[in-house]
C-alpha cells in the first residue's frame, strides 16, 4: 500500500511527566500505516522551531516520507495532554502553523499513492474533492457520526471512519450502514472497550476490545485506522481486519504517546498548567 497522510500535526505535551510526543491524526496515522508495511507519505506544515525539527524527525525515522512536509515560519502546534486514569482529555493547545492549502504540487504527489488519509481536524474540508478525484480517500469523522457535516462529506469518502462510543449498538450499525449507502466502499466505527465494527455493504462484523493494562488511549483510533487500511488494501477478510486493528490498538494504550519519540517539554511550554478533570468535562 502507497498511503499519503494529509492534514494536521502536533506536538502532545505531557506537562507532569515533562514528555512531549509526536501526534495528529495524519501523523498518527502515516506512521502506524508505515509499521503495518506501508509505503507511507506525510503531506503537512510544521514550524522552523524545535517542535518541528522533532516532528520531522520522528517521521523520518519511522521511514515515513516528508518531501512534502512544508516548514513555515511560526510555531510547531501543541496540545496539552490530561491523563485521566489512563484516559486522555486536552487541556491549552494551539494548532500553529498546521492548517494550510493543497497546492498542485501537493495534489500531483498524492496522485502517485494509491489512498489518501484525512481527517476532521486537518480542516481540508473544501479540497477533499481534489483528493478523491485523484484517488480513494479514507477520512476520519471522529464523533461526527452522522451530522450534517459528514453528511457534506461522505460522498467523496472511499473508507469512512467513526467513533462511537457515544452511541448504542444499534445507533452504530444504522450509521454504518448510512455511510456505506451514500457511498462509501466500507464504513467502520470503534467503541472504545465496547471494541469495533465494520460494514462492507453486506455484512456487519463485530470485535471484541483486547483487555490490557491502559496508561494512556491517545493515539489508539489512529492505530487501528491505520491498520485497518492496510488490511482493506490487502485483501484481507473483515474479521481478520479488525482482529489486527484492535489488538495493534490496544497495544498503544499500554505507554503515553501514539508512537513513542518522546523529548523533553520545550520552554515555553513547560509553565502550561493542564486543565483538571473537572475544568475538561
Amino acid at each position: 500500500m502507497r498511503l499519503a497522510a494529509v492534514g494536521d500535526n502536533i506536538m502532545d505535551c505531557y506537562v507532569e511527566a515533562d514528555r512531549m510526543f509526536p501526534g495528529g491524526n495524519c501523523v498518527n496515522v502515516a506512521v502506524h500505516a508505515a509499521r503495518a508495511g506501508a509505503r507511507s507519505s506525510y503531506v503537512g506544515a510544521a514550524g522552523r522551531d524545535e517542535r518541528g525539527e522533532r516532528l520531522a524527525a520522528a517521521l523520518l525515522a519511522e521511514d515515513v516520507d516528508i518531501s512534502r512536509l512544508r516548514r513555515l515560519a511560526g510555531p510547531t502546534g501543541y496540545a496539552t495532554v490530561v491523563n485521566v486514569a489512563g484516559e486522555r482529555t486536552f487541556g491549552p493547545f494551539d494548532r500553529g502553523v498546521a492548517p494550510f492549502r493543497l497546492d498542485e504540487r501537493d495534489l500531483e504527489f498524492i496522485a502517485g499513492h494509491e489512498l489518501a488519509h484525512s481527517s476532521y481536524s486537518a480542516a481540508l474540508e473544501e479540497q477533499l474533492p481534489a483528493v478523491a478525484e485523484r484517488v480513494p480517500l479514507s477520512f476520519d469523522f471522529d464523533a461526527h457520526t452522522g451530522d450534517d457535516y459528514a453528511a457534506a462529506l461522505i460522498p467523496y469518502v472511499t473508507y469512512a471512519f467513526f467513533s462511537a462510543s457515544h452511541l448504542s449498538e444499534a445507533q452504530t450499525a444504522d450509521l454504518l450502514r448510512w455511510a456505506c449507502a451514500k457511498g462509501a466502499r466500507a464504513a467502520l466505527a470503534t467503541r472504545g472497550a465496547g471494541g469495533a465494527r465494520l460494514f462492507d455493504g453486506h455484512e456487519l462484523l463485530v470485535e471484541p476490545a483486547v483487555p490490557v493494562d491502559v496508561v494512556d488511549t491517545l493515539g489508539a483510533g489512529d492505530t487501528f485506522i491505520a491498520h485497518a487500511l492496510a488490511g482493506l488494501s490487502a485483501g484481507l477478510g473483515g474479521r481478520e481486519i479488525l482482529r489486527r486493528a484492535v489488538t495493534r490498538a490496544a497495544e498503544v494504550c499500554t505507554s503515553l504517546g501514539a508512537f513513542g519519540h518522546p523529548s523533553p517539554l520545550t520552554p515555553d511550554l513547560a509553565p502550561v498548567t493542564p486543565l483538571s478533570a473537572e475544568e475538561t468535562t
